[in-house]
């Protein structure tokens, strides 16, 4: 039995068909792993020939897990993440890479593109920023006294010698009242906001301080009555937030805040303090601080008209019909001793009397009118270029101009001779402006069709005269990277850019040292636009990649 069942077996064997596997080995095609479908492995797959598509297999697969080093890159950011978190939380703000992003902000931007392994970073960024105050806490007058006691110290030791319009002894009197009009709230957070700019542990909350000024001014401007007074403090204070927005935002946010400055200026009539008819502003202690005050805010909105529209050539708003006097020198306006100031018009006059040397801030309004008079020239050299010009009208105005400047910069040059060590950033900037001034009155001359040779002589003597001038800014300019970002004129990058603009349209074969000082100049912008938007104004940008350099004749720039 056991040999017949086993015979039957093997019968049974040899009469089954033979059947193949129903999965074939290898990779299944594209089509099922898409669909997660199982893949019968045919040349040609069953579920491919139903769907009536293409039937794909790939053989070579990437290697699963992240990229190679891409783990490290990411401990690496968190690593720089927890540094900026634990220096943020001890009060000290890491400084800003490209001007824009904050490195915490940097490792957010970066995190974006990474994908899953990016948002895992992501939580971790939320998660550490839930421990760390606030900036709402820096808001509706809740600043922590001893952060406002550092603020106060550090505008009147870094703003103050640059935008003189506030006396120290009687801010801190009036910032000590429980209560505070609203003007004086303003101008107390314009005044941290530009502090805040110019210090490196108070970046963090410098956007903040900056969001509620503007809120701040904002209210006080819809006021319903309009025969409310307005206060020597938010013309202050708009004044700063100006200057604010030209360095650290944009040129037309600052320039449309100026306006408004100029605009209070003249409702509240500053630039008729001193009228004969006016016996008001009399040297009766307190009142004369408040005044002195006045005088301070009509000047700063006066030089600021003008230096920021000598860069675009725009026309002056303010215009030389003032009564009000020059601001008395610092030491007496801090120390509240009363002084009687000339006029403008004095200082003018070109006596020998009125040449006498003035303090920095009247030396820098004087050369401010000089500026705006060139502007005046410009303009009504293209109206005599639509009417025809007068040659002797044209270098009537341009000469006494340039004698004017002249005799400025000789007394800038004997009253303060160039001592690196002590050099007042505000007579930096005015010996400055007093030189791009001059190329200013060159870019005029040039822009002038003329018909014969009788002022050929004239033409190539202003021409060695304003490359003279550029010499002068390009030595100025050196000075800037001794200086301490802080200590420099918040208007500085104008007077470099006019200079580079000047070099940069020069022939540099015919003076090969124009390169070098064209080369001096970006390196002192290069040096700002960091921390000033006005050195991002510079219309020759492109010339500051090594590439575009190359293509000048000159080297790379310095780094």
């Amino acid at each position: 039995m056991p040999e017949e069942k086993q015979a039957n077996i093997a019968a049974a064997k040899s009469t089954t068909p033979t059947t193949t596997s129903r999965q074939r080995p290898g990779s299944a095609c594209e089509e099922c792993r898409r669909r997660k479908l199982r893949c019968d492995r045919q040349p040609q797959c069953g579920n491919c020939v139903e769907s009536g598509v293409i039937c794909t297999t790939t053989t070579v697969r990437p290697a699963r897990g992240p990229k190679k080093g891409h783990l490290k890159a990411l401990k690496g950011r968190i690593a720089t993440l927890e540094r900026c978190i634990m220096e943020q939380q001890g009060g000290i703000s890491l400084p800003v890479s490209d001007g824009s992003l904050s490195p915490v902000e940097e490792v957010q931007h970066q995190c974006s593109s990474d994908g899953e392994n990016g948002q895992e970073v992501q939580k971790i960024i939320d998660l550490r920023r839930a421990s760390l105050p606030s900036p709402i806490e820096y808001q509706n007058n809740s600043i922590p006294e001893l952060v406002r006691a550092d603020l106060d110290q550090l505008y009147f030791e870094r703003v103050h010698p640059l935008v003189p319009v506030i006396q120290r002894t009687r801010y801190f009197t009036w910032a000590k009242l429980p209560t505070k009009s609203d003007s004086r709230s303003c101008l107390q957070y314009a005044m941290w906001t530009l502090a805040a700019s110019l210090s490196t542990h108070c970046q963090s909350i410098r956007d903040s301080l900056y969001t509620e000024t503007k809120k701040k001014l904002e209210a006080l401007e819809s006021r319903e009555n309009e025969m409310d007074l307005f206060d020597i403090e938010e013309a202050q204070a708009w004044l700063l937030l100006a200057i604010y927005q030209f360095t650290r935002t944009t040129y037309r946010k600052g320039w449309m805040s100026a306006g408004r400055l100029i605009r209070l200026v003249q409702l509240m009539r500053l630039y008729e303090l001193d009228s004969p008819t006016d016996m008001s502003n009399q040297l009766i202690e307190p009142e004369w601080v408040e005044v002195e005050e006045k005088r301070r805010t009509f000047w700063m909105a006066y030089t600021l008209d003008r230096f920021a529209n000598i860069r675009k050539g725009w026309p002056i708003t303010l215009t030389e019909q003032i009564l009000t006097r020059l601001p008395i020198p610092e030491a007496e306006f801090q120390s509240g001793q009363p002084m009687v100031m000339g006029f403008l018009s004095d200082s003018l006059a070109g006596s020998e009397f009125n040449l006498a040397p003035q303090s920095s801030f009247s030396e820098c309004i004087i050369l401010a009118t000089l500026c705006g008079r060139s502007l005046s020239h410009q303009h009504l050299s293209m109206v005599d270029g639509i009417y025809g010009t007068n040659p002797q009208e044209f270098w009537g105005r341009h000469e006494w101009i340039d004698a004017a400047l002249s005799t400025r910069i000789s007394i800038l040059s004997l009253t303060y001779p160039f001592q690196l060590e002590h050099m007042d950033p505000m007579l930096l900037f005015t010996k400055m402006i007093a030189q791009a001034t001059i190329l200013c009155m060159q870019k005029i001359i040039e822009s002038i069709a003329w018909d014969s040779d009788d002022y050929a002589g004239l033409i190539l003597e202003y021409e060695q005269r304003a490359r003279l001038a550029a010499k002068e800014i390009v030595e100025l300019a050196k000075a800037l990277t001794h200086l301490s970002y802080f200590k420099v004129h918040p208007f500085t990058p104008i007077p470099l850019c006019i200079c580079a603009e000047f070099l940069n349209t020069r022939d540099r074969e015919m003076d090969p040292t124009i390169g070098t000082q064209l080369q001096e100049i970006l390196d002192a912008l290069q040096y700002l636009k960091n921390v000033n938007a006005l050195a991002k104004e510079n219309p020759m940008f492109p010339l500051w990649s090594d590439f575009n350099m190359g293509a000048l004749g000159f080297g790379p720039m310095k780094q």
